[in-house]
């Protein structure tokens, strides 16, 4: 008799009371037969605890072993995730009271079910038969960052092709780069798009009747893309043929292996058999090949699999938000097709995340959306609408119009500061407390939002290197490298001027601007157009230095050469330190992009600024993590001007670069675009920008093949059943082709539209409790905007749920004003404005207090500490007792330093040399808490993986079965996830001996990893730049905490440079804090020469 998954999960509950009784729906999936199937599981419904439920169902009735499931999804962290929660539930389901003994060993023996992401699992095909076709599939897969630097290439040099380039650069590497991932993932060829183009065009040219605009738009499109495909043939025959593949490359190949050569499939099939697809309505068309030759079809008949392999799809149609990326929203309905058999469809529509007024909105665009799809295609199948938990709150649906982004902004950060800050979330412990986060569809919207929080006192993260360039700091750096790498970059050089640090006024500028057109008498434009930018207050709106004669930036450099009288004397000096100051750092241009960038952080002392403004535990954070992403560029190769072009690209929109899943913290807000945040979850959630033609989002580059260049036709597509099809066989005439073109746009338009309205649900649905929607009538243009069709929906349900729902403003049918105020010009403005703003009266309050402070003697404190009440006055005795234990310190005993000592004695040595003296003179057994225990295990097991790595697959966390901890297999999977988990290191735990001031150091680095160095940097003899890595399986330091710590990295690298007699510029340190995955890679690492200090100003304590 088999166990049913209701005995199983009240058996677990014994064990872990965290687990539920599942409900009916879960219940038929758990349990459902042996064959493929489909389950729609909605957001929030519990799938990752479903499905690892199904695994024990499957294992204890004896359906399979635990090592023949092959789980699949799509992210490392979602890997771990799964990978953990299966293993848990079997190590519970062993020591429960439904297994046999016989059965808790086999178990045991057979924990490792696989679990892997679809490109990891891609690439263990192809590395097990790449040799079939002659690939060497041993290299490590480039990142997206590499790729696009080898487009950029291309596309500079592209010269010497005949076809003239139409678009700009940036716009053709992103379009070389699209067009070379559609041909790769649909199987297709440069050749087969230029006949099919090729096809229409003779097609339309020979229809009777004037050509339109329409038509002369298409011939302009398909001009540009043949312009285009010589590039993609050249970069993909680059890449390959120096075996540089993409993960996207991995994959299609992969699935080309699985058409060619039969018995790949029949040994998955061996190997694997049960198969759970995650997360499946974002697989793309060579995942699905690939898979579907696997388990779906024999190829070796060509028949489907008789019986059907058992493969279950899990996904969520509504949440098929990344059509840029190759996914459907139609891959679940198309499942059958490539996975013939029963295919029975389950349903998982109880959401364990959401509150009743959340999901009432959730649904109501479910069913907005059904509406919409019913009306284009009657033979689609509709989703259950999402149901409320039993215990679920009412929630609280909060929503505003405001009149302007600025006053929105400031709503949000009002409407979260009453929650964050109150005293109930206070007392709790901070893995308790409520997470707080905004989802934006557009980056721009960040720097109001983010600087009305900071206002008002609350902790931001801004997530994703496309939010990360609008942070204030970051933004400074990334202007002054372009003001460095581009004479032509005025509006950066701008930025820098008119902000707080010089503050050069309107008059200057002008002065400036006359200088600028005297240096260029050939051009005849002045600067009266920046000086009416700056009296309105809006800078950096100038794009270029068209409004000068010449280079702004060139100009500077000369300016004291210039009339000083022409300007202001204080602005004048300015104008010079600020020529001065870009001058030094113009010559250290030459050197790395990471090391220039820490000059920057030097010479304009953010780094002080940002400590100064959020404080010693997250001021540097969004320094620290740009040098991190601009360390990983820096492996590529390229140079200053492509790094800023890498940026661009990066921030451009979702498509440009992919981003990693977001790990949820209390300790912030996040501030991230809602693609970012698909899988995460937060108690309290704003979605701001809900603004007509802009959420959802109107005039967008659609993907429309007749019109973007960088889409491929889309009857090469795999999923061309599924796309829009331009009937030119049709049209008898130049007026039928105008209007099948007409219909062929709304049709690529209605497609796009949907996907807006499921990024509305995605977002929507990631909030738990607290939910505000909000917009504003003026934007940036003349007219007012009114609020969306989304928000729309927002006020339909607020108001039929008054108990749950708040407003912040009335809702009105238009603006209070009858002009947008962001475009009005003041009548007098205060230019250069002040930094501190409405700080200031407080900031020299503060100043005059610590000035007019007067010193007390002692029997005058004393006397002052009599006169207070009993608790204060207890206060400052104990002050005074600690004042006094201070200065009898000061007559200290000599104790003399050993003359060995270890690395972390060396830290102390500088963080604390009392307490060092203190050991020295009486030493005490060291005690060893879990904390460092699980540090020692850590660094045992990861020595482990580099020196046996045939025992590891590259992410399955879940086939190393050592030790029961927990927190230990997290630190695993964060590791796995990390980008040092792709690289192979030179060297791992390497001891050495090193002397420093007559003391003999030694020590132990965790992992060198070798790096090629780019042409530009390379030293006769050096070709590598070489990296020592320390891991950390603690909390991120920073502050004076982090820079004591250097200490340990300076030690490493010198003692690197001695061990290999490499010039010690060529190494550089980082710590890696595994739990956050976050690299540190400090500035100003000590040299040689300030070790040695260090250890000879302390060999006698006193």
């Amino acid at each position: 008799m088999k166990i049913s998954p209701a005995e199983i999960a009240a058996a677990l509950k014994k064990i872990d009371n965290g687990v539920n009784a599942p409900t009916d729906e879960q219940i038929l999936v758990i349990s459902s037969p042996l064959e493929p199937a489909v389950v729609v599981a909605g957001a929030g419904s519990g799938k990752t605890e479903t499905m690892s439920a199904r695994v024990l169902w499957l294992v204890i009735n004896g359906y399979v072993k635990p090592d023949q499931i092959l789980g699949l999804t799509f992210t490392r962290k979602a890997a771990g995730e799964l990978a953990i929660r299966i293993r848990t539930r079997l190590r519970q389901l062993m020591n429960s009271d439904l297994v046999s003994p016989e059965l808790a060993k086999e178990i045991e023996n057979n924990l490792d079910v696989t679990v892997l992401t679809y490109h990891s699992y891609a690439a263990r095909v192809l590395s097990e038969h790449a040799i079939r076709i002659g690939i060497d599939a041993d290299a490590t897969p480039i990142g997206e960052a590499a790729a696009w630097q080898i487009a950029s290439d291309a596309v500079n040099n592209f010269e010497s092709l005949s076809a003239p380039l139409i678009s700009a650069p940036s716009t053709v590497i992103d379009d070389v780069m699209l067009l070379s991932k559609l041909i790769a993932e649909h199987g297709c060829s440069v050749a087969d798009v230029r006949i099919e183009m090729e096809r229409i065009i003779s097609a339309l040219t020979a229809l009777p009747g004037k050509d339109t605009k329409e038509i002369r738009d298409i011939y302009q499109a398909f001009k540009e893309r043949s312009a285009i495909l010589p590039i993609v043939a050249r970069i993909d025959e680059h890449r390959k043929s120096r075996g540089l593949l993409t993960f996207d490359d991995q994959m299609s190949l992969a699935a080309e292996l699985s058409q060619l050569f039969p018995d790949i499939g029949v040994s998955e099939r061996a190997k694997f058999k049960v198969v759970l697809l995650d997360e499946y309505q974002d697989t793309s068309q060579s995942q699905l090949t690939l898979l579907s030759n696997l388990f779906g079809f024999d190829k070796t008949t060509g028949a489907a699999i008789a019986t059907g392999h058992p493969v279950t799809a899990v996904g969520d149609p509504f949440q098929s938000i990344y059509g840029w990326r190759g996914a459907s929203a139609d891959t679940l309905d198309s499942f059958p097709a490539y996975f013939p058999g029963v295919s029975p469809r389950y349903s998982l529509s109880s959401s364990w995340r959401n509150d009743h007024v959340i999901l009432d909105l959730a649904n109501n665009v479910i069913s907005y959306i059904n509406d919409r799809t019913r009306l284009r295609d009657q033979k689609r199948v509709e989703v259950a609408e999402l149901k409320a938990r039993a215990n679920a709150g009412l929630g609280e649906l909060a929503c505003g119009v405001f009149e302007t982004k600025s006053l929105e902004a400031q709503g949000i950060a009002e409407y979260f500061e009453k929650l964050w800050f109150d005293p109930k979330r206070a007392a709790k412990l901070e893995k308790d407390r409520s997470s707080f986060a905004v989802l934006v569809r557009n980056r721009k919207q960040i720097p109001d939002i983010e600087s009305a929080l900071r206002t008002l006192r609350i902790p931001v993260e801004v997530v994703g290197v496309g939010g990360l360039v609008h942070v204030p700091e970051v933004a400074d750096v990334i202007a002054t490298l372009k003001v460095l790498a581009f004479p032509d970059k005025g509006s950066a050089l701008m930025r820098l001027l008119t902000g707080p640090r010089f503050a050069i006024g309107a008059k200057d500028i002008a002065a400036l601007g006359e200088f600028s057109r005297k240096r260029a008498a050939s051009e005849k434009r002045d600067s009266r157009a920046l000086v009416k930018l700056i009296e309105a207050g809006n800078p950096s709106s100038a794009e270029n230095d068209d409004i000068f004669m010449g280079s702004i930036v060139d100009a500077l450099d000369e300016i004291e050469s210039a009339e000083s009288t022409a300007f202001s004397k204080e602005g004048y000096a300015r104008l010079v330190r600020a020529a001065r100051e870009f001058r030094t750092l113009r010559s250290r241009v030459g050197t790395s992009i990471t090391d220039l960038i820490i000059d920057i952080e030097r010479a304009q002392h953010l780094d002080v600024e940002v400590l100064v403004r959020d404080g010693v535990a997250h001021g540097r954070r969004h320094l620290d993590r740009f040098l991190d992403e601009a360390a990983k560029y820096q492996r590529t190769g390229g140079s200053l001007s492509q790094f800023l072009n890498w940026l661009e690209a990066a921030t451009s929109e979702e498509g440009g670069l992919k981003s990693g899943s977001v790990d949820v913290r209390r300790d912030v807000v996040q501030i991230l675009t809602i693609h970012g945040a698909k899988g995460a979850e937060w108690d309290v959630v704003a979605v701001p920008g809900l603004a007509k033609g802009q959420f959802p989002v109107e005039g967008k580059r659609v993907d429309n093949w007749l019109k973007d260049e960088g889409q491929i036709p889309f009857s090469l597509r795999g999923d061309a059943d599924q796309l829009p099809k331009f009937r030119i066989e049709n049209v008898m005439d130049m007026k039928g082709a105008k209007a099948e073109r007409i219909r062929f746009d709304d049709e690529c338009k209605d497609k796009h539209l949907d996907e807006e309205f499921r990024l509305g649900y995605v977002a929507f649905t990631r909030a738990k409790t607290h939910l505000l929607c909000t917009t504003s009538w003026w934007r940036d243009g003349e007219k007012p905007v009114p609020p969306s069709a989304l928000l729309e929906q927002v006020l339909t349900i607020a108001n039929a749920n008054p108990k749950a729902a708040k407003f912040l403003t009335d809702i009105s049918e238009h603006p209070l004003d009858e002009n947008n105020p962001n475009l009005a010009k003041p009548k007098s403005e205060i230019w250069p404005r002040d930094p501190l703003g409405d700080m200031r009266t407080i900031f020299n309050e503060s100043v005059s207090q610590v000035i007019s402070a007067k010193s007390f003697e002692r029997a005058q404190l004393v006397d002052q500490i009599s006169k207070l009440p009993s608790e204060p006055a207890s206060w400052a005795r104990d002050a005074i007792a600690l004042l006094d234990e201070i200065a009898r310190s000061r007559n200290p005993q000599v104790i003399f330093l050993p003359q060995r000592l270890s690395v972390s004695t060396l830290l102390t040595l500088q963080s604390d040399p009392s307490e060092l003296a203190l050991r020295i003179r009486r030493p005490m057994p060291s005690h060893t808490d879990i904390y460092a225990q699980r540090g020692t295990n850590f660094h045992s097991w990861i020595e482990k993986h580099f020196k046996s790595p045939t025992l590891f697959s590259d992410d399955e966390i879940a086939l190393e079965s050592g030790g029961s901890d927990l927190e230990l297999e997290i630190l695993k999977q964060r590791w796995f996830e990390s980008d040092w988990a792709k690289l192979t290191p030179y060297e791992v735990e390497t001891p050495f001996e090193t002397v420093l001031g007559g003391v003999l150091i030694r020590g132990r680095m965790d992992a060198i990893y070798r790096f090629q160095t780019p042409d530009k940097d390379r030293v006769p003899g050096n070709d590598f730049r070489y990296e020592v890595v320390d891991w950390k399986t603690g909390k991120v330091k920073d502050g004076e905490e982090l820079a004591n710590a250097t200490i340990q990295l300076a030690a490493y690298r010198l003692a690197f440079s001695r061990l290999t007699g490499l010039p010690i510029n060529l190494i550089s340190a980082a710590f890696h804090y595994v739990a956050e995955n976050q690299t540190l890679r400090p500035a100003d690492l000590m040299d040689e020469a300030d070790l040695i200090a260090l250890v000879e100003n302390v060999k006698v304590f006193q």
